[in-house]
This record gives structure tokens, C-alpha cells and sequence, in this order.
């Protein structure tokens, strides 16, 4: 049967602690509390956020960034909920459209998802490296001004001290296919109210079918996410292409220039990724950024971003994680048109 008491908790992220390699079903827990905005007075509750799944066959995870929910309409439902346990089963999903799925609900683009291990040696690599900043940006920001809220959707313990399942909830392989539903499905959503940003992490296992039936949730095809999304590593999915130093342009019409190319066969979203140069200046990506699968784009990098004496720039994912990095001679007695190449 679906899950029992489903829904989402609006709540104050507070604090976490994450198991690692040794755990048999490792999580992350996020205590949170119902009354942020009078510092954490009250009882304490707590999310456990599976971080490996229970498949011995498949244990890895599946995880979906979004970094501009804030146009979603479910944020506008989301905002004017009290803080504390919303119960959403008992509800239609055409009857207040908070009920989550990740299939039918359009939440993020599919093809940015990470097929991820639990723990394992090198940065960036596995589902810990991902997913502890982003909680604990919340939790900083919660605590330095009261500037965090997350919204938990999953299925609440029978003790009502807090909620689990925060995950997708359909498509599961037969030993827990009785867990199977439509608009059923977990997720973390942070807002952050100061700048009214909005941020949706979703997770998945990645044996979970892509296809599901509309009336039980029970997988329609044996397409799996695994199979959907290869497991490529971010340091090795976009590299330097290009650069363009240019040595006559003065103000505006000095045109400088960086292009990256997509490495891999699947869509990388390019959200808040920087090119620094070796004064530590950047040039932070609009929200929109993107590349397609084995695509090449050309992005601006102005206020004479790239010296003309020679230099090291480097690519940052969203968690300042190294991508990728080049060096360059000095460019002042380039006759040319500016343009360095970089094998990739």
C-alpha cells in the first residue's frame, strides 16, 4: 500500500550529523525545530535522509539539484503553510498541489541527475560530498541571521518526531514495492527568504524505474535511472576549450571570453559555477547556464577577467569544487586576434 501519513514539514534546519562507510543503512540526519525565529526553543525532530539504498544489487543514489525552484508554483502553496507537519495523503493531488512526484510533476530536469556512491575516497564523487553543503549552507544562514527554512517531504514516524522516506516513492524493486504511490514522492526544498531563493534537492535509488503506473506507482518498464543517467564524474565533465584575452578593446569593448566544453553524453546545468582567476576574482554563471550533451558555449567574463601578463584559471562547480583549470603565457605581444586553444 502507499505510504501512511505522507507529507511535507515546514520547519528550521538546525543542526545534522552523516554516517559514513561502515553504517548498514547509512544516513543523514537533519534535526530542524518548528520555532526557528525564537532560536530553537522547543522540542527537536529529526529527517533521515537515506544516503545509500538498502539494494544489495544497487545501492547507489540518484540526486537532482534544482537552483531556481522560486518560479515553481508550488513555492506560492509552500510559503503560506505554518511551520510544524502537513499531512498530504488524505488530500487529492489536484486539491491543493503540494503532493510531490517526481515523474508527473516536472520538478527538475531529469537528464542533470548524478548517479552517486555513498562514501568513497577523492572529492566530489559520492553522495555526501554533494549533499552536506547544501544542508549546511541552510543551517548557516538559519543561524546567522534566521535565514533559512526547509520544507521535508517524506512520510512522518508513527512517534511524530519526525519524518523519513525522503526520497522518491514509486518504481521500487519488488522488496519494497508495497511502499509504491503517485504524488507520494520525498524531497529537501530550502527557501531562503532574505534573497527569495529557492532551492529543491531530490533524491532517488538509482534501481527505481523511470517508467511508473499512473494508478499504484509500480514500475511499467525496466528502464532504471542507473540506466537513464550514466555515473560521470564532475571533475571530468567539462573542460577550458578556449579563451579569448583580448589586447585592444578598452571599457565595454574589451571583449574577453571563456569556452567550456560538455564532456559527457548527458545535460550538465552550469548553475552558480565560476571561473576564477589566480587573484581569486570570478565570474559566477547566471542560474540558467547549461550545457547540452557534448556541447561547446562561449560565456563572456568581463572587467578584464583574464590578464594580459599570462595566468592560471580555474572552473568551480556550485560547491567550489575544482572542474577543471588552464594556464596561459603572457598575451602582450599577440599579434592575433586574442584567442588561446586548449586541447579538450
Amino acid at each position: 500500500m502507499p505510504l501512511e501519513n505522507y507529507g511535507v514539514w515546514k520547519a528550521y534546519p538546525k543542526r545534522y550529523k552523516v554516517e559514513r562507510r561502515g553504517a548498514r543503512t547509512p544516513h543523514l540526519t537533519l534535526y530542524f525545530c518548528n520555532n526557528g525565529e525564537t532560536d530553537f526553543e522547543g522540542p527537536e525532530f529529526h529527517a533521515a535522509i537515506n544516503i545509500k539504498s538498502g539494494d544489495q544489487q544497487e545501492s547507489r543514489l540518484v540526486y537532482w539539484v534544482n537552483e531556481h525552484m522560486s518560479g515553481h508554483p508550488l513555492v506560492r502553496s509552500l510559503s503560506e503553510l505554518k511551520t510544524g507537519f502537513e499531512r498530504l495523503d488524505d488530500k487529492e493531488p489536484e486539491q491543493g498541489g503540494l503532493r510531490l512526484d517526481y515523474i508527473r510533476g516536472n520538478l527538475f530536469d531529469v537528464n542533470t541527475g548524478r548517479v552517486l556512491e555513498h562514501d568513497i575516497t577523492g572529492p566530489n564523487n559520492d553522495i555526501i560530498d554533494v549533499l552536506v553543503p547544501k544542508v549546511q549552507e541552510a543551517i548557516n544562514k538559519q543561524a546567522i541571521n534566521k535565514g533559512a527554512v526547509v520544507y521535508i517531504f517524506g512520510e512522518r514516524f508513527s512517534t511524530n518526531n519526525g519524518i523519513h522516506n525522503v526520497h522518491m516513492n514509486q518504481g521500487n524493486i519488488r522488496r519494497y514495492s508495497g511502499d509504491d504511490g503517485v504524488f507520494q514522492d520525498g524531497a529537501l526544498l530550502f527557501h531562503f527568504p532574505k534573497d527569495d531563493e529557492w532551492i529543491g534537492i531530490f533524491l532517488a535509488f538509482a534501481s527505481q524505474a523511470v517508467h511508473t503506473s499512473e494508478n499504484d506507482g509500480h514500475a511499467i518498464s525496466r528502464v532504471t535511472w542507473k540506466d537513464l543517467l550514466p555515473g560521470d564524474l564532475v571533475e571530468n565533465s567539462v573542460a577550458i576549450n578556449k579563451l579569448v584575452v583580448d589586447s585592444f578593446g578598452q571599457g565595454e569593448d574589451k571583449k574577453q571570453s571563456v569556452t567550456l566544453k560538455n564532456l559527457t553524453r548527458r545535460k550538465i546545468s552550469l548553475a552558480r559555477w565560476r571561473i576564477r582567476n589566480s587573484r581569486w576574482e570570478q565570474q559566477v554563471l547566471p542560474s540558467n547556464a547549461a550545457l547540452d550533451a557534448k556541447a561547446i558555449m562561449v560565456f563572456d567574463v568581463p572587467n578584464s577577467f583574464l590578464s594580459m601578463d599570462g595566468d592560471t584559471i580555474t572552473l568551480l562547480d556550485r560547491d567550489g569544487l575544482k572542474v577543471a583549470g588552464v594556464s596561459y603565457k603572457s598575451q602582450r605581444d599577440n599579434a592575433g586576434n586574442g584567442e588561446i586553444n586548449f586541447a579538450g
